[in-house]
């Protein structure tokens, strides 16, 4: 099931990691939740399919569209079990056969049929960086502070008989609530330690940041909507409550209200601001002398490369005058002057003498005829 509102640049990546399920038979109902910004009610319907049910209805709220999803998934469409992944997130294509064979072995294993779901760790991309690395199943804890994400494997027919989500809460922890609902049951979940769920943080107000702003309200509802669950463990509880507090080092509290461990911790937190910032700015010096140095190293090993470019052609010149040297030295006309000029010089002087004779006057015959006439 995967609600739609106003994410319709994202909703097709989240189809299809749901559709890239393996070893899954896989249909996907998208609800579109009255959708106001012009564009995300036609990116929806682009998605349908076979495998693709796209369904629109007035602005209701979360739970409720998420249990109109639900709704819609009877006849051929039903399935034995539930997930519920926001427009904006993602699975790995491994997430529906993991959580289901666990839920499968702990059924086998377990004493009783006690199995309302399976969960897993997640990945925090974009904005959000990390792992959640959800704990082990406690159904104590549980009834205290969330365990896991809303994106699980739920078995239909125990979620029909919870009746669905509460959809009165549409400002958020409507997924904890239902833990709780589980809790009452006698039902557990059953955690698989693998980011197989993704959540993307695209910006900086979220549900879960809204959520946390009406804490107080949202933890009252709860409680009161399942106080039969609360009552009977309220001591529990409590107990546990205040040695969480003692254990993580924040039950002393001085005049602002806040646990003094956690105060210097924001203290610190805030006082790393300025360094952070300074670190980050010699980080983009560092990148940018970086990137000076390997353009210097590429005019370089461009140069080198020119250099050689050219002592190749100086080799390749040189090697072409020696064999046009040698080749000139191989002419007969040249090696006989060289014959008659080695004999010429044997001569006695007189005779060279007489032998230059002819020579100088074809010269100066030469040298009259290039003249200019008076």
């Amino acid at each position: 099931m995967i609600p739609c509102f106003n994410h319709g640049k994202f909703v097709a990546e989240a189809v299809a990691s749901c559709l890239a399920q393996e070893d899954a038979d896989v249909r996907v109902i998208v609800v579109d939740d009255g959708s106001d910004d012009g564009t995300t009610p036609a990116a929806c319907d682009a998605v349908a399919s076979e495998r693709v049910r796209v369904v629109h209805q007035p602005n209701r709220g979360l739970p409720a569209a998420r249990n109109r999803g639900v709704a819609e998934a009877e006849g051929e469409w039903r399935t034995e079990y539930l997930a519920f992944l926001d427009a904006d997130d993602w699975i790995e294509p491994t997430f529906v056969s993991k959580l289901a064979a666990a839920i499968d072995h702990a059924r086998r294993e377990g004493p009783t049929d006690d199995v309302f779901h399976a969960y897993c760790q997640e990945k925090l991309v974009e904005l959000g960086q990390g792992f959640w690395r959800v704990p082990e199943w406690d159904a104590e804890l549980m009834l205290i502070t969330n365990l896991h994400p809303v994106t699980a494997l739920i078995r239909r027919d125990r979620f029909d008989e919870l009746g669905g989500y509460d959809e009165s809460m549409t400002l958020g922890y409507e997924d904890w609530e239902l833990w709780v609902r589980a809790v009452g049951r006698g039902w557990r979940g059953v955690r698989v330690p693998e980011p197989l769920f993704i959540w993307r943080r695209h910006s900086h107000a979220t549900m879960i940041h809204d959520a946390v702003a009406r804490h107080a309200d949202l933890v009252r509802h709860i409680i009161e909507r399942n106080r039969a669950t609360y009552e009977p463990r309220f001591e529990a509880l409590y107990v546990r409550a205040n040695r969480m507090l003692r254990e993580f080092d924040c039950n002393w509290i001085d005049e602002s209200g806040e646990p003094i461990p956690l105060r210097y911790l924001r203290e610190a937190h805030a006082a790393l601001g300025p360094a952070q910032a300074r670190a980050a700015e010699l980080e983009a010096h560092l990148a940018q002398a970086a990137q000076g140095a390997q353009a210097l190293l590429a005019r370089a090993e461009q140069a080198e490369a020119s250099l050689a470019a050219a002592s190749a052609q100086a080799a390749q010149a040189r090697a072409q005058a020696q064999a046009e040297h040698a080749a000139y030295e191989r002419m007969i006309a040249v090696r006989l002057h060289h014959k008659l000029y080695a004999i010429a010089r044997r001569l006695p002087a007189p005779i060279r003498a007489m032998l230059r004779l002819p020579r100088d006057a074809a010269r100066k015959v030469m040298h009259a005829d290039e003249s200019p006439p008076a």
